[in-house]
């Protein structure tokens, strides 16, 4: 046997022990999952659909794996921060994401670069139209009505269901726009699901509310709200009464959907274990009885279906994005991005340490402070040049801290004090831009704190 020969049969041979090596490293990855509390995050606030279907699945899951399944709202976003939580956690399958609609829209508004490519889909859950419901002591009878009154009075009724950009406020857009109305002549007020926009509803602060027909179930039965129309291609089943917007004039289908989906690099056997697990609660009496019981549409997709599913929403959706102006930004055409903060710090730094090395540059200075300051600048380039890189790769957080402790100390404070200063900058700006303002900050392909 040539030596070329036996070289190759050794690469053969060590190609699948590598192959085997993995294939019984995943097996025993499953076989030994969960090995912990598995998480479930929901990205909307608790009380609405989203909340109550991922906490059904929760319980169903846990009963299956005998092992705690958890339910985490983290809202804010537009739903950006929940589903970053979910596709940046670490990919061993002990968080679950429950993905909504949203997901097939955030990045073409700015705000974030998500997509479905980020996951790896497990099951497509529920699929519901939007519907747009008022008070039963409203003035308007039918769809075309409330479309007469927001044409006479552009501007002046309000409403609400989601946060701006979210799948029922791009319904209410699309909506409008096939009725041939500006999509700015009702008045978006932004909340963070449909339980706390209903609440406005009740109280006369909002005139409608766009969500789905099982979010306002009790308030129908009680008779408290009217639905003008189901964005649907038919009447539901569950509420043949209801009538559709097609039917009555306007020809605008929008469906939200949910589902559950995995990090991406989850090893492919917990996924499979996954999938195979979610398949059977879906095929249940049980899922049957709480979907119908909470008026919830069942449209079950597979790993692969989903996957296909998702690719086409995410194009569908393209254009009414664009025709509601939030291609640019939900906060309008100047709004500068999650990475203006980051951008705003290293020019600060480069004006202020182009003033001290001007400053020292002065004839009456001594030489050695002209180098001593010529050092510290070239310290401070060093390390915007490695922040404006780590930034993208490590995220705002990381980045941000080590940036401010290193070029602090360097500048002539005591390491504590610049590891205190930097530690204390960022709880600044993340209390302020994340929980005040709810703005998602630059996250990095590494999936570390936001």
């Amino acid at each position: 046997m040539s030596r070329w020969a036996f070289g190759l049969l050794a690469c053969a041979a060590i190609s699948l022990f590598e192959i085997e090596a993995v294939n019984a490293q995943e097996s025993a990855a499953a076989r030994n999952y969960p090995k912990r509390t598995v998480t479930i995050v929901c990205p909307w606030s608790p009380g609405g659909g989203t909340d109550r279907v991922s906490r059904f699945w929760a319980g169903a899951l846990e009963k299956e794996f005998d092992q705690p399944f958890v339910v985490v709202n983290r809202t804010g976003g537009a739903g950006a921060v929940g589903h970053f939580a979910s596709a940046y956690a670490k990919p061993d399958g002990h968080t679950i994401g429950m993905i909504t609609f949203e997901l097939s829209t955030m990045h073409r508004m700015r705000i974030s670069r998500l997509t479905f490519e980020d996951y790896e889909c497990l099951l497509q859950v529920n699929a519901d139209p939007a519907a747009i419901i008022v008070r039963n002591d409203a003035p308007w009878q039918t769809l075309a009505e409330w479309l007469d009154d927001v044409r006479a009075r552009p501007g002046e009724l309000r409403m609400s269901g989601t946060a701006t950009g979210g799948a029922w406020d791009l319904a209410r857009a699309g909506l409008l726009q096939a009725a041939e109305l500006p999509i700015d002549s009702v008045v978006w007020v932004p909340h963070p699901g449909a339980a706390p926009s209903l609440l406005e509803l009740m109280g006369g602060h909002l005139d409608a509310v766009c969500c789905s027909v099982p979010e306002v179930a009790s308030q129908l039965e009680n008779g408290q709200v009217r639905v003008l129309a189901v964005m649907a291609p038919r009447r539901m089943e569950g509420y043949p009464d209801l009538p559709t917007a097609k039917e009555q004039g306007t020809d605008w289908i929008a469906v939200g959907w949910r589902g559950l989906a995995l990090p991406k690099g989850t090893p492919p056997d917990i996924v499979d274990l996954l999938a195979d697990r979610c398949a059977k609660i879906a095929a249940s009496d049980e899922y049957r009885e709480f979907m119908h019981k909470n008026g919830f549409g069942i449209t079950i997709r597979t790993t692969r279906d989903f996957t296909a599913f998702l690719q086409e929403q995410d194009e569908q959706w393209k254009s009414v994005v664009e025709a509601a102006g939030y291609d640019k930004g939900l906060t309008g055409n100047n709004d500068p991005g999650p990475h203006a903060l980051p951008w705003v710090l290293v020019i600060g730094l480069v004006v202020v340490g182009g003033w001290e090395l001007g400053r020292g540059s002065r004839p009456a200075d001594a030489s050695a402070k002209r180098a001593r300051s010529f050092v510290k600048l070239a310290v401070v380039c060093i390390a915007l040049i490695v922040y404006v890189v780590a930034v993208t790769w490590l995220g705002f957080a990381v980045s941000t801290f080590g940036f401010v402790a290193v070029t602090t100390w360097r500048l002539g404070a005591k390491l504590w004090s610049a590891l205190l200063a930097a530690g204390v900058m960022l709880a600044i700006v993340w209390l302020l831009f994340v929980v005040a303002f709810q703005v998602q900050l630059p996250r990095g392909v590494m999936g570390l704190p936001f």
